[in-house]
């Protein structure tokens, strides 16, 4: 049954304090936001724009985020501060364009959404506004994107922001731009990375979107020290290596997996054997269990049957001609093998073959 719809307001914070700034605006960026304006007394959220068309989309949504529950519920949530980059620079939105002078204002806590391959361009015109007292939560697919940031962006440790991962399990659709469906309710978790440096302590502003989100009912949302949540970021790794590639490789949904056991355990295989010889995660009671190839396999096989129909974001960025998120998925795998000493033949030609793809020059297998 279609209810009627409920407007939710948020008037925007005048300081940084009490303000988070969502970095991409796709499906989840989108769930993020609405999800945060539910929040009792909590935070304004500042949408950052990256093209002008999103405004004009905005505008014509009525200024809001619309919202549909997986219920069939209609929400409509509001009030939302506006910001939009022209010429590498970030412009506050006022009324009905951007104002002539760029915001230089220090961001506190910002989301970052984009796709993995897009987060170091993304970052960039935001980098001068984050210093070691901001926290950046990377809520995205894959891994490694930190250190592409480190490595382009912030590369004195001291000054650098503090981290924090985060894994999104949700279901939601983007209907249009602004427009969401919430078609899986399922967990958000997130937790903070240690830093490198020991001058710079965490203090009650890079703990506050772990003491804030988890006040939203619909993100679902809690918090975990470093080594479980790593834990957890790995667990979806693990499945996107192997459903991303194989799926994208052979133009398929995800039901088709369930034909290739044999490579799917090779390659959970070699991503057992990284696991348990990373050096973050000695010791860690469970373990071996937790990250044992008949546990992974069965992780797999449970999501492999509630998405059989499901068309994963890879088919679509290779039928696209799109960058895929190979390096940031099977290329992870490679780039930890590599440090810890073990091989991953089986991660490295996958991701060979998809950028073989991307360049034209892998033929389409028959389906």
């Amino acid at each position: 049954m279609h209810l009627s719809t409920i407007p939710t307001q948020r008037r925007l914070s005048s300081t940084s304090l009490g303000r988070v700034h969502i970095l991409g605006l796709g499906s989840i960026g989108t769930f993020v936001a609405h999800s945060i304006s539910e929040i009792p007394n909590g935070p304004s959220a500042v949408l950052l724009l990256h093209r002008k068309s999103l405004l004009d989309q905005y505008r014509q949504n009525g200024n809001q985020i619309l919202f549909e529950s997986r219920h069939g519920a209609h929400q409509s949530s509001t009030g939302y501060g506006l910001e939009m980059t022209q010429d590498n620079q970030w412009y506050p939105v006022s009324d009905e364009s951007p104002t002539d002078c760029p915001v230089t204002s220090q961001i506190s806590d910002l989301i970052v959404c984009v796709k993995a391959t897009q987060t170091v361009s993304a970052l960039r015109p935001l980098s001068h506004r984050l210093n070691s007292r901001s926290s950046i939560l990377f809520l995205q697919n894959g891994s490694g994107m930190i250190e592409e940031v480190n490595t382009h962006l912030f590369q004195d440790p001291s000054t650098r922001p503090n981290y924090l991962i985060g894994v999104i399990s949700h279901g939601v659709t983007l209907n249009n731009p602004f427009n969401i469906t919430h078609t899986g309710f399922s967990a958000t978790s997130i937790g903070p990375v240690p830093r490198d440096d020991v001058r710079y302590t965490a203090d009650s502003r890079s703990n506050y979107l772990l003491q804030t989100l988890p006040k939203s009912p619909t993100l679902n949302l809690k918090s975990y020290p470093y080594t479980d949540i790593l834990q957890v970021q790995l667990e979806k790794l693990a499945v996107n290596a192997f459903c991303n590639p194989l799926c994208a490789l052979n133009d398929a949904k995800n039901e088709f997996l369930f034909s290739v056991p044999d490579t799917r355990r090779a390659i959970l295989t070699e991503i057992s054997n990284v696991v348990l010889s990373l050096p973050e995660l000695k010791g860690v009671q469970g373990l071996d269990e937790r990250f044992s190839v008949a546990r992974l396999e069965k992780t797999v096989n449970d999501i492999i049957t509630k998405t059989a129909n499901t068309t994963c974001s890879m088919v679509w960025d290779v039928r696209a001609g799109r960058e895929t998120e190979i390096q940031f998925i099977n290329g992870c795998w490679s780039r930890m093998g590599r440090m810890v000493g073990v091989d991953t033949p089986v991660n490295d030609a996958l991701v060979e073959q998809i950028k073989m793809r991307g360049r034209g020059n892998f033929k389409k297998s028959e389906q």
